[in-house]
């Protein structure tokens, strides 16, 4: 039986899930609210700045994305996740918010691009994921190790080169 891992050897604190998994479920109650409260129509102020700035958002993380997987750095796979994420919720709230000939369009373009690309992000965030979780044993067994959240590469046998 394996010993348990120290805290600092650990990527995220032991306390960190179970706070977003409460999170998560304190959500529930809000969202029943909101659901029931809110008006059914509502006047925004901004509207343009906020559909603009999301889509600046959503541009510049496919740019990051595509950026990073040229340059075959990992953090293309949080990019992709977080590309996705955008993805979903331009698609969603494109279609819920518009109507008549608007929402054809939106759920077109939700259909036909939005969702399929947010797809192909998340493929991309998993086997970025999963490449890297195969190479963790065979780091473990060369003698990389975790400490304060970061990987640190085994001790040189040879020091004549220092």
């Amino acid at each position: 039986m394996s010993e348990p891992v120290s805290s600092p050897q650990l990527l995220v604190p032991r306390w960190l899930p179970r706070l977003f998994i409460l999170l998560g479920l304190a959500l529930a109650p809000w969202v029943v609210w909101l659901i029931v409260s809110l008006p059914h129509r509502q006047v925004a102020d901004h509207w343009h700045l906020a559909w603009g700035g999301l889509d600046v958002g959503l541009a510049l993380l496919l740019a990051g994305t595509g950026i990073a997987l040229i340059r075959r750095s990992p953090v293309a796979e949080v990019l992709a996740a977080m590309a996705a994420g955008f993805l979903l919720c331009d698609a969603w709230f494109d279609t819920i918010t518009s109507d008549g000939t608007s929402q054809a369009i939106a759920l077109a373009e939700a259909l036909g691009v939005e969702l399929p690309l947010a797809f192909v992000c998340l493929w991309i965030a998993r086997n970025i994921e999963r490449v890297l979780a195969d190479a963790r044993p065979f780091l473990v067994r060369a003698g990389f190790r975790i400490e304060h959240r970061r990987l640190v590469a085994p001790e040189s046998s040879d020091r004549s080169l220092d």
